[in-house]
């Protein structure tokens, strides 16, 4: 069976407003009579269409051709209309994607699409992968801005009124995402791994990643959190629950939703996801989720991981060494594993003083 497009000509025409549509279906209809009745001129087919002279004579003398259609036939020229399942770009169009749900975005009124990031390196690999998927004219209509009091932050920014469209309507969000619903796209979840380089781009923005706490024998949260206007709850539980059902599929557990009353907005709410902290929990997310536009992200779970292993592992050789008051004997190795909520395997892994990577 022939499957559908992800992404059509009418979908582009159909971001733009009644008026631009309305242009478009006409233009479409005389292209279709002009091409089946080749001896018709400009004011007999206007007749047909009903429309005046000077329109049809416009598309006649291709003066005009409407906003919409310019913008299909530019990503036609991109082998990017119609859009189909097998195309290979779909990955990394797919982490873009990701990127408009977390701390990048399109700007409301349409005028850009970005990333803003800490990380410099962050927003050049964005804009490469841009590159990848539009080619390399398009770098005249980018930039990337420094921000923060220090300079402490990057933003890469597209005009490319082209790009904007072709990425609102494979969906995403447009404007202030505090403001709007937040739906992952039904074709993100045609393919695994389409689905995985969403969330990895959506993790690399959003995810806080734990340290050590403070006592040095755990550590603190692993969460996603997200502020939003009250009327949004229910969706943002949904879009939550979404993240929980992909977060089991990779093994990964993840505790209860909570929300409560943003501090500074009275109109507002916080809530989090929080991800489980036992050792083998932390482990999955490390192997399983791949974390992109964020090395610094990836580099800190990894000298969490790490300094949590050694803190298992004194732990360990502290409480094999420790009698049991009540008995008068060494404790088990079984009641130490479970006292420091590790699993079989995460306690052979820590005692042969496994590297990260080997973990599977």
């Amino acid at each position: 069976m022939k499957m559908k497009p992800i992404l059509t000509e009418q979908d582009i025409v159909n971001t733009y407003d009644k008026r631009q549509r309305e242009q478009s279906r006409l233009y479409l209809e005389y292209k279709r009579i002009k091409k089946e009745n080749p001896e018709f001129g400009y004011k007999r087919i206007s007749k047909i269409l009903g429309q005046p002279y000077h329109k049809t004579r416009w598309w006649h003398s291709k003066k005009y051709v409407p906003v919409p259609i310019q913008t299909v036939e530019w990503l036609k020229k991109k082998d990017l209309i119609p859009l189909k399942e097998e195309d290979k770009r779909l990955t990394l169009i797919s982490k873009i994607l990701g990127t408009t749900f977390g701390d990048g975005g399109i700007f409301g009124n349409l005028n850009g699409i970005f990333i803003s990031s800490s990380e410099l390196d962050s927003v050049k690999e964005f804009e490469e992968d841009i590159k990848t998927i539009f080619g390399k004219d398009i770098e005249k209509n980018s930039r990337i801005i420094e921000g923060g009091v220090y300079g402490h932050s990057w933003s890469y920014q597209n005009t490319n009124r082209n790009i904007i469209r072709f990425f609102q309507s494979l969906g995403s969000p447009i404007g202030k995402k505090s403001n709007i619903e937040l739906i992952i796209p039904n074709w993100v979840h045609t393919n695994q791994k389409i689905l995985d380089s969403f969330f990895s781009s959506f993790f690399g923005n959003e995810i806080g990643i734990p340290k050590i706490h403070n006592d040095g024998k755990r550590t603190n949260s692993l969460d996603l959190g997200m502020v939003f206007k009250k009327e949004l709850k229910q969706n943002r539980m949904n879009f939550l629950k979404q993240i929980q059902e992909y977060l089991s599929s990779k093994v990964i557990l993840s505790d209860s939703i909570y929300t409560s009353q943003h501090k500074e907005d009275k109109d507002s709410l916080l809530t989090k996801l929080t991800i489980n902290l036992n050792f083998d929990n932390l482990m999955n997310f490390y192997k399983n989720i791949k974390i992109s536009y964020s090395n610094k992200k990836q580099r800190k779970l990894e000298k969490t991981l790490n300094e949590l292993k050694e803190v298992k592992l004194q732990r360990f050789k502290k409480l094999s060494n420790t009698l049991n008051k009540l008995t008068n004997r060494n404790y088990s190795e079984e009641w130490i594993r479970k006292n420091l909520r590790l699993t079989d395997k995460s306690l052979k892994f820590i005692l042969d003083k496994q590297p990260l990577e080997k973990w599977n």
